[in-house]
């Protein structure tokens, strides 16, 4: 895991030459001392910040964070897209009556749960690329069943074994876990904010996209030459071929760009692990005499972070 370090008060202005001026004099007057940095912690941090702000905080939020917002939606448009036309595909495609269907999405949503609580502790233990990785490779296998399948026995282990080991362990909310990992106390409303839209709008759009297919795409058949792949694609058939497409570009994203990392903020250092080493160099420009900074505890393996939009660019935007 690597660990990346922000100077959220520092970068953004919030301690000024005033208050640090005032911080020390304080100090020296013995109302303030030292091992009391919850008062100055207090003392430079606003009670809200403004939208502008917020904005630009964001866009100062990791690379990673960018990575997990796109998984985020992307697996939104393959979950809800699954579960949209799931009834009416096992109907009409393999001629299940409608309690048959019941008993049968009935059965695996038992099963999703059970293994829904089990990827709530192998992400504890193996991290969120790992299941992440892992979840989307047992979901490939399960949605080329459901898409490209013809018999019901394909259907089954679809539904009862590689979607629950797969879909499931990405149902329970990963990509929240990392996006809490990636922000800070002040950076973290916007982020699930916005997470939480990207899920909505997935969501929406994949409602849309499949009400188009039903009323202006046709059937079409691929002939025998095709082996595996031939058959009749009805339009509810080719939306799930686009599900498995949105599966495979997911797991190509998460296999090659997400990353465990954890952001902590330099300002709440106190709140995260004191068995690494001490840092000696100034860091945020700090003032040389400024003790805070000049030892400020750190884990060994902490890294800056990059932001998503180099500061450059930001200061061209604002």
């Amino acid at each position: 895991m690597q660990l990346s370090t922000i100077d959220s008060n520092r970068r953004n202005g919030y301690i000024d030459s005033e208050d640090e001026a005032d911080v020390s004099e304080s100090r020296q007057r013995g109302e303030y001392p030292d091992t009391n940095q919850d008062h100055i912690k207090s003392r430079s941090r606003p009670a809200f910040i403004s939208g502008y702000e917020s904005i630009v905080r964001f866009l100062l939020l990791p690379r990673q964070a960018g990575v997990v917002l796109l998984l985020e939606f992307l697996n939104s448009f393959r979950s809800f897209g699954l579960r949209i036309v799931i009834y009416n595909y096992i109907t009409n495609e393999y001629g299940i009556t409608d309690t048959q269907a019941g008993k049968i999405l009935g059965i695996k949503g038992v099963v999703d749960i059970i293994f829904g609580l089990l990827g709530s502790i192998l992400v504890d233990i193996m991290g969120v690329r790992k299941v992440s990785v892992l979840a989307l490779s047992i979901a490939m296998i399960g949605r080329t069943l459901v898409a490209f399948g013809r018999n019901r026995m394909s259907l089954f282990f679809a539904l009862y074994f590689f979607s629950p080991c797969g879909d499931s362990l990405l149902a329970i909310g990963i990509y929240r876990v990392a996006l809490k990992k990636l922000t800070t106390p002040l950076t973290r409303p916007l982020a699930f904010a916005v997470s939480y839209a990207a899920w909505n709008l997935s969501s929406a759009l994949a409602d849309v996209v499949v009400d188009k297919m039903r009323n202006s795409v046709s059937d079409f058949e691929l002939d025998e030459s095709y082996g595996w792949l031939s058959g009749v694609y009805t339009p509810i058939r080719q939306f799930i071929v686009v599900t498995w497409v949105f599966v495979i570009i997911t797991f190509f994203i998460a296999f090659c760009f997400l990353r465990d990392e954890t952001v902590i903020d330099l300002d709440d250092i106190d709140d995260y692990d004191t068995s690494s080493q001490t840092c000696q160099e100034n860091r945020g420009g700090a003032d040389n005499n400024d003790a805070r900074w000049m030892n400020s505890v750190v884990p060994h393996d902490a890294t800056p972070s990059i932001p998503m939009i180099s500061r450059r660019i930001l200061k061209k935007w604002f």
